[in-house]
């Protein structure tokens, strides 16, 4: 089992269950079902088959990650120790409700974006709560999206704060590139049109457009798509799914939004004893 869902279990029950050690014979045993209360996309099988596992509780999952399921639908059917059961409840569905609404939440925003800009990839950020970051990162891509970086070391990303910083730019750009090669993409921020265009001289792989309005976007990108070798392009900050379609429509090749993992909403789901 993951020693993070360890920890989430020893978070509700490492004390016991008051409840159930004075009213459920220890002997009992019991059918289950976790039932979909609305509409989305199944993420967290694996996971949530651990804490199963853990209580030696059979499960029978009737979806796979990634496959849509509709309001009532059966998940899972369970049996196993009625404690038990109770015991893996409130974990099990925090935890598969979480990872389903982000990769329906990645679903839906992908859905819009292709059918404006085929090219265009939806994104994570790292906007991730502490301890869910790869549970969170994994539901993106069962969702259809791209996880980005994971961490910091898997790529340079030149925000602002490290721009304001660095003394030139471009010769530090340059004397990075001469020491990694290709083995590590550069990424740079940029904020304003302006910004933008200087950083097409630069040695980088990606241009992080971050807070710009959709209309600056276009207007770079129309001036960039004559290149011979146009650098990638990643729009970002402050795109939510009411906004998401004017950004599609600048053809960026990657959109990034950290509402996906910040502020999607869960899926419902019951647990019931049958």
């Amino acid at each position: 089992m993951d020693s993070e869902i360890e920890r989430f279990l020893n978070e509700d029950i490492s004390n016991g269950d008051i409840t159930s050690d004075l009213f459920i014979d220890a002997t009992s045993i019991s059918n289950a079902e976790i039932l979909s209360r609305e509409p989305g996309i199944l993420s967290g099988r694996s996971e949530i088959s651990q804490i199963f596992n853990h209580f030696n509780i059979e499960s029978n999952w009737l979806f796979q990650d990634g496959d849509s399921f509709s309001d009532n639908s059966q998940i899972v059917k369970l049996n196993g120790l009625s404690k038990s059961i109770l015991l893996s409840e409130r974990v099990s569905l925090n935890l598969l409700g979480h990872m389903c609404g982000i990769a329906t939440s990645t679903n839906n925003a992908v859905k819009i974006t292709k059918q404006i800009s085929q090219h265009t990839n939806i994104s994570a950020t790292r906007k991730t709560l502490p301890g869910l970051r790869k549970y969170e990162k994994y539901s993106v891509i069962v969702g259809g999206g791209l996880p980005h970086r994971y961490d910091l070391n898997e790529m340079i990303l030149i925000k602002d704060n490290h721009s304001k910083l660095i003394n030139n730019l471009q010769k530090s750009i340059s004397s990075v590139r001469t020491q990694i090669g290709s083995s590590k993409k550069i990424e740079l921020e940029v904020d304003s049109l302006e910004s933008a265009m200087k950083a097409i001289d630069l040695d980088i792989d990606i241009i992080l457009l971050d807070n710009m309005q959709p209309e600056d976007i276009l207007k770079f990108m129309n001036k960039i798509k004559s290149l011979p070798k146009p650098p990638l392009t990643e729009a970002s900050g402050g795109i939510t799914f009411s906004n998401l379609e004017s950004y599609a429509s600048t053809q960026v090749d990657i959109i990034s939004m950290g509402t996906l993992t910040h502020s999607s909403k869960s899926i419902d789901f019951s647990l019931q004893i049958i």
